[in-house]
């Protein structure tokens, strides 16, 4: 397809857009951050912008649609008026007084509208143009800043790199003082240079304590100092005093003069980085410079779509299927084709190996955050309810393990209340495992202890209605979703641990929606500083929602989650902010109820 002027002169001065970061990187890691914080922000506006001119796509292909449908509707009527023309000039010849034109306007009216959707959709197909060049654009605004990130990102290292190595260049004089209980067949001079000795030891000690304090990575560099060798050497010593003191200990006192000269790789090992940081690009000792032999295995892809298009590690490939020849190790695999969702997947190949994808057309899905709420029969209202919609999303302690969700659902605004639990209950009298057992159990110095006559109504603290129901077990939750279910006309069941986390994460990489540090008296847990900690539940929306709208899912109770080992997510008000959050889990038999135990509904959305 050929691009419009517009399209063409945007993609002609796109070409001098892309090297826009194409300059020199600070050096110092102060610099460095504050370069990284300059271009995230940038990022994260370049992506809105992609992010809008990819919506402005799709509207503009949905006009095209549209016009292309309009036109196969006009191409049949104008045929039906063209046969009717054609009817009546045949009968013309029969009877030459016939008035034929009404058949002749219709025909000439029908044509016009043939002729003005053709340029509708030649105008429409080249604005798609203009817009698709300047997505293309935009695309490669946010890949260039990905790649500068990447740039600062390895630049950062080896500036921490070079910022320790200065650092442990260093010398420095210490009085040291030692005092030792020389064994009684030790002569006098044996005794002191003994002491003079150990002296030195504990002087080589103090100094190896100092230069690692006085690092800017301290904390970093004591983890790992058993890793790192910092080469201290004692250039001289003296001894300013000696002698026994008390009859029986001979103390010495020295200066003494300390060097360190860490090798280079030194500082890698004290930060915990590749050794290749503390080298220049290229430059390393023998165990970097020494060639490797690595295996290559063959890799064969395959899609259920014609003319996909195959991108591995960055490289192109063509369409599926095809055979790839690559080392063994990870590699990260992307399949894309347009109007259908890409596929991609990391994977570590040890052999020969074919990996097959799938890739669903898009559909008309609702937008991520959108909240509704079912009707109930009975004029009542299901839960609140907020749509989660497929992606790319990142699970798992700090945000490591990179999920494709392939679906569309929608997850409810908080834990169901004990107002919403109340009303299953009297509508089904369902009596609840901790009912029938007359025990629910709760955490008490440490243990889990039964507290006998106590379920959901009674937990052992003071509730209101729209406190979480706790006390409730999975088969008690599934009970109340089998009937939400059954009044709704809708399908509702317990979410995925997966689908849990990515929508407690709202899109987020931290360990907490707002961050990777626990704010207190942001939410209720056990030492978080609100009225409710280590007390009781706290009414659902005491505290302020994730970015989509959910509240609770960092604390207050934890919700069952549909895994059959029975797996709980979210913390609760009497366990540490640690277990908060998002990754964190808690392992309950299926059948047991908990004080500190509740759940939140999913509904399926089609």
């Amino acid at each position: 397809m050929r691009l419009g002027l517009p399209s063409l002169l945007i993609a002609l001065l796109s070409v001098n857009s892309i090297h826009v970061w194409a300059e020199a990187l600070p050096t110092t890691v102060v610099g460095i951050e504050d370069a990284l914080f300059t271009r995230h922000s940038e990022l994260k506006v370049a992506r809105e912008q992609r992010d809008e001119q990819h919506a402005a796509v799709n509207t503009q292909k949905a006009t095209l649609r549209q016009l292309n449908k309009n036109a196969r509707r006009l191409d049949a009527e104008l045929g039906k008026v063209k046969t009717d023309l054609a009817r009546d000039y045949q009968r013309i010849i029969d009877d030459p007084t016939l008035d034929i034109t009404a058949t002749q306007q219709s025909y000439q009216q029908a044509w016009a509208k043939v002729k003005q959707n053709q340029v509708q959709r030649l105008d429409a197909q080249q604005q798609l143009e203009e817009k698709e060049s300047q997505l293309a654009q935009k695309q490669a605004a946010v890949d260039e800043l990905m790649q500068s990130i990447q740039e600062l990102e390895t630049a950062k290292l080896r500036a921490r790199a070079d910022r320790l190595k200065k650092e442990l260049r260093h010398q420095e004089t210490l009085k040291v003082s030692f005092t030792n209980r020389c064994q009684s067949s030790m002569t006098l001079a044996q005794c002191d240079q003994q002491t003079r000795d150990l002296g030195l030891q504990k002087a080589v000690k103090q100094f190896q304590t100092r230069l690692i304090d006085s690092t800017s990575e301290a904390q970093i560099a004591r983890q790992h100092l058993s890793d790192a060798s910092l080469n201290i050497h004692v250039l001289s010593h003296h001894v300013t005093e000696s002698g026994f003191y008390d009859g029986m200990r001979y103390r010495t006192v020295l200066d003494v003069a300390l060097e360190s000269r860490a090798p280079e790789r030194a500082a890698c090992q004290l930060l915990g980085l590749d050794t290749k940081y503390c080298f220049a690009p290229g430059v390393g000792d023998s165990e970097l410079s020494a060639q490797k032999e690595i295996a290559w295995v063959s890799l064969t892809v395959r899609s259920n779509q014609y003319d996909d298009h195959v991108t591995i590690d960055g490289v192109s490939y063509g369409s599926t299927p095809l055979e790839v020849m690559l080392p063994v190790g990870k590699h990260t695999v992307m399949i894309a084709k347009e109007g259908y969702r890409s596929f991609q997947q990391e994977i570590n190949i040890q052999s020969d190996q074919a990996l097959r994808a799938n890739l669903y057309e898009y559909e008309n899905r609702l937008k991520a955050g959108e909240r509704f709420a079912d009707s109930v029969k009975g004029k009542l209202k299901a839960p609140d309810l907020v749509a989660v919609t497929p992606g790319q999303y990142y699970i798992g302690e700090n945000a490591s393990h990179q999920v494709h969700l392939d679906h569309a659902f929608a997850i409810g605004t908080t834990p169901i209340t004990v107002g919403q639990f109340e009303t299953f209950i009297d509508r089904t009298q369902y009596q609840t495992d901790a009912e029938l057992k007359n025990t629910c159990t709760t955490i008490k110095d440490s243990d889990i202890t039964a507290i006998a006559k106590s379920y959901w109504r009674n937990p052992g603290f003071k509730q209101t209605a729209d406190s979480p129901a706790v006390c409730i077990s999975r088969n008690d939750a599934q009970a109340y979703i089998n009937w939400l279910s059954q009044r709704t006309g809708f399908h509702y069941r317990l979410p995925s641990e997966e689908e849990w986390e990515i929508a407690a994460r709202a899109g987020k990489h931290t360990q907490y929606w707002w961050g990777d540090e626990f704010r207190a008296g942001e939410a209720n847990t056990g030492w978080s500083g609100t009225p409710w900690s280590n007390i009781s539940t706290a009414p659902v929306k005491s505290f302020a929602p994730n970015p989509i709208g959910l509240y609770d899912t960092v604390g207050n109770v934890w919700q069952w989650t549909n895994d059959p080992r029975g797996v709980a997510k979210g913390g609760a008000w009497n366990f540490s902010p640690d277990m908060a959050a998002a990754h964190q889990q808690l392992f309950i038999e299926p059948s047991a109820s908990a004080n500190y135990v509740g759940f939140r509904v999913v509904r399926t959305v089609k």
